[in-house]
């Protein structure tokens, strides 16, 4: 019985562990968006797209944390008009309105791969859920530890030539 209930506990910390990283997620990644130099510094008011992207059976994840982005932000963070919206990750190849990139958690690694390419080639910043998904190219990713931390991958960062508020690279953790 112990084992049981221990069990239960321990998997209901696991998912209330896994929203309370996704809801910090979606009030910080916002603010590295607009962090992004290329993004603020361009006179286009437009509103920007904020692609929180997903793999196979993951949309109804992806679109619970771009509305979770959307109720938060209301459509503006410091002076970018975004919105955040779903979007499976075949679509994202063939996009070109995608201003920034989350991508959710759990991943196939070879997508991961594809997500990071294309997040290079063009210049369109990707962080991820797992910081262990820089690995695969992923620009950055947030842990939530005794601080929250901030992982910018160095290789990502320099191959995509993108740019960033010099606060980013005071506060970021950059690893190889």
């Amino acid at each position: 019985m112990r084992a049981v209930l221990l069990l239960l506990f321990s998997t209901i910390l696991a998912f209330a562990g896994d929203s309370f990283i996704t809801k910090a997620h979606a009030r910080i990644v916002p603010k590295i968006m607009a962090l992004d130099t290329s993004l603020t510094s361009k006179s286009d008011p437009s509103k920007k797209n904020f692609a929180v992207v997903y793999d196979s059976n993951q949309k109804s994840e992806a679109q619970s944390i771009a509305d979770e982005i959307n109720k938060i932000y209301n459509g503006k963070v410091a002076a970018l008009y975004f919105s955040a919206i779903p979007v499976s990750a075949n679509e994202l190849f063939e996009r070109k309105d995608i201003a920034f990139v989350y991508v959710v958690h759990n991943c196939n690694p070879k997508i991961l791969e594809k997500i990071a390419a294309w997040s290079i080639e063009n210049t369109v910043p990707a962080f991820s859920y797992d910081v262990a998904d820089l690995e695969y190219g992923i620009l950055g990713s947030i842990a939530i530890e005794r601080s929250t931390i901030i992982y910018v991958n160095k290789k990502t960062l320099k191959k995509g030539k993108f740019h960033f508020d010099e606060t980013l690279y005071h506060i970021a953790r950059f690893i190889e």
